[in-house]
C-alpha cells in the first residue's frame, strides 16, 4: 500500500504546477506577487486535501503508522523536489529558497510541505471516525 502512495505523490507535482499556472494567469495579474503566492498556498492546500481524501477512499490507509510514514515520505519528496527545482531549474540561491519558508516575512509556503506531511494522518483519522466507516483494528 505504501508503494501506491509513494507513486501517488507524483500527481501532486502536476496539481502544484496547475495551481501556480492558474495563479499566474488569473488572480496573480490583479494582486501583488506576495498576495498571489499567499492565496496560491491556500488553494494548493485545499486541492491537496481533496486529492488525499480521494486517495484514501480508493486505497484506505491501514494504520496511523502507515499514514505517518506516507506523510514523512511525501514531505521528503516534496522538499527535495522544491530545492532541486529551485537550484537546478530556476537558478535560485539557497538564501532565496529558504526565504520562501520564512513565515515571519509573510511567506506561507511552509504550510504546503506541512500539509503534505499531515494530510495522510488527518484523512486516516477522519475515515476511521466517520459514521459508516469500516472498523479498523486497534493500533
Amino acid at each position: 500500500m505504501t508503494i501506491r502512495y509513494i507513486a501517488a505523490w507524483l500527481p501532486m507535482v502536476i496539481l502544484a504546477i496547475l495551481n501556480g499556472t492558474i495563479r499566474d494567469f488569473t488572480y496573480g495579474q490583479f494582486t501583488s506577487d506576495h498576495l498571489a503566492h499567499q492565496l496560491s498556498t491556500f488553494s494548493l492546500i485545499v486541492v491537496f486535501t481533496v486529492y488525499v481524501w480521494l486517495l484514501n477512499r480508493k486505497w484506505p490507509l491501514e494504520s496511523a503508522r502507515q499514514a505517518a510514514l506516507v506523510g514523512l515520505i511525501w514531505l521528503i519528496l516534496t522538499v527535495a523536489f522544491e530545492f532541486a527545482m529551485g537550484l537546478f531549474i530556476s537558478g535560485q540561491s539557497w538564501e532565496q529558497m529558504f526565504q520562501a519558508y520564512n513565515i515571519l516575512s509573510g511567506n506561507l509556503w511552509l504550510l504546503v510541505p506541512l500539509a503534505v506531511a499531515v494530510l495522510p494522518t488527518v484523512m486516516y483519522r477522519l475515515k476511521k471516525t466517520s459514521p459508516g466507516s469500516r472498523s479498523h483494528p486497534p493500533e
